[in-house]
């Protein structure tokens, strides 16, 4: 599960599902954006049923439904297992599932909020960018001057922070950071040409060649010496896509995950061998029984890898693969975004129009089916500038010419 990125008036950039952002001298620089840049979206969807240990039948949105009560215009979203966020132009945050464990960011505990609730930031801080995905049961913000903030559980250290649960927004300690991205319990950033993470590594999610973990922000070594473009991530595996194209990934592997052939997890980045250059990607997997990845190439296909159970891999199977497998994809379609769940995968045309496939059975993949597995990618029915998947919770940014009417 992962992310990228476009540019808030005044600011850097939000990620659309990574940042693609640069830092030059400690300063901030514009990104181009690195997927569909939802300028003028301002239609939140949500679908599928959020929730960790047990689902939130409240925000059971089996048929894709309008989300309300945002003021302004929202420029992007993403999502944990348990919450949906919004991010407006305006840089502000909101909020909607779980609250239990500091989740929404409000300064209360509530056990779920239908209505979306603004996240408190202390004053002045102006968000430009989310984490996408988010790890588990809590929030990650990147502000216009390069801070970062994390809120909600904490146990794991995902937030790279000494309380188990924080119910407002606290700066996490770097600076400078471009990119952000979450899941399960760790996190990852992107901070002056280096790569950072914390939380468990118990699969060598950190990378930095250690399986223990860590409560303060680590180096992610071994990674070549150039930008990285985007940051992903999923249960306790993580991933990190070069500027040239070349895409690096490590930790959990049971299910051929790391793409390289093996099922063994990997405390060090190794390189996925794909046949040309990656212009974006997206883990996803939110336990020990899924986990996959979703790439496109430069040269317009899209390829898939790792667990398979539900069809995520898109290729007509159920059969895990340890290396990538070309989706099955129709002709005729310029792919710019991809996106991956729990168990179900996304690809985004040119024209906004969404395909999916993989693990149905809670309405993730947003056509009103119920489905426990679809093996080859289908025409949803919705045109999307931006989307975001945990688990089998989803939001996404639609164009204004689909008003959902449930």
């Amino acid at each position: 599960m992962f992310r990228r990125a476009i540019v808030l008036s005044g600011g850097i950039a939000l990620l659309t599902f990574a940042l693609g952002t640069s830092v030059a001298g400690g300063a901030l620089d514009r990104p181009s954006p690195t997927i569909g840049a939802p300028v003028g979206s301002q239609v939140v969807l949500s679908f599928g049923v959020p929730g960790g240990a047990g689902k939130f039948f409240q925000l059971d949105h089996r048929v894709p439904r309008r989300v309300t009560g945002i003021p302004g215009r929202v420029v992007y979203v993403a999502t944990s297992n348990s919450d949906s966020y919004a991010l407006t132009a305006a840089g502000q945050v909101w909020a909607w599932g779980a609250g239990g464990k500091g989740e929404l960011g409000n300064g209360r505990r509530a056990a779920v909020s239908v209505a979306p609730v603004r996240v408190s930031f202390p004053a002045g801080v102006r968000i430009a960018a989310l984490a996408n995905p988010m790890p588990y049961d809590s929030g990650i913000a990147i502000a216009q001057d390069g801070s970062v903030w994390g809120w909600g559980y904490n146990s794991f250290h995902s937030l790279c922070l000494p309380k188990p649960v924080v119910l407002e927004p606290k700066r996490i300690p770097l600076s400078a950071v471009t990119l952000a991205s979450g899941a399960g319990g760790h996190a990852l950033f992107y901070s002056r040409g280096r790569v950072y993470a914390c939380g468990l590594g118990s699969h060598g999610e950190l990378g930095n060649g250690s399986f223990a973990k860590q409560t303060r922000p680590v180096a992610v070594v071994d990674l070549p010496h150039l930008p990285v473009q985007a940051l992903v991530s999923s249960w306790q595996g993580s991933g990190a896509l070069l500027t040239d194209g070349r895409y690096y990934d490590w930790g959990y592997n049971a299910l051929g995950q790391l793409g390289d052939g093996s099922r063994k997890d990997s405390s060090l980045p190794v390189r996925v061998r794909l046949p040309g250059r990656v212009t974006d990607v997206f883990q996803g997997g939110s336990t020990r029984h899924n986990g996959q990845s979703v790439a496109i190439l430069a040269n317009g296909s899209v390829w898939s890898w790792g667990s398979n159970w539900a069809g995520q891999l898109g290729d007509g199977t159920t059969t895990l693969s340890t290396v990538p497998v070309r989706v099955d994809l129709p002709s005729g379609h310029l792919w710019t975004q991809v996106c991956s769940a729990g168990y179900s995968s996304y690809a985004i045309d040119a024209g906004g129009r969404l395909f999916a496939w993989g693990g149905n059975n809670y309405g993730q993949l947003g056509d009103g089916g119920h489905q426990r597995a679809v093996l080859t990618p289908v025409a949803v029915g919705l045109d999307l500038t931006a989307m975001s998947g945990t688990a089998t919770n989803v939001s996404a940014l639609a164009t204004a010419r689909f008003l959902p009417t449930r």
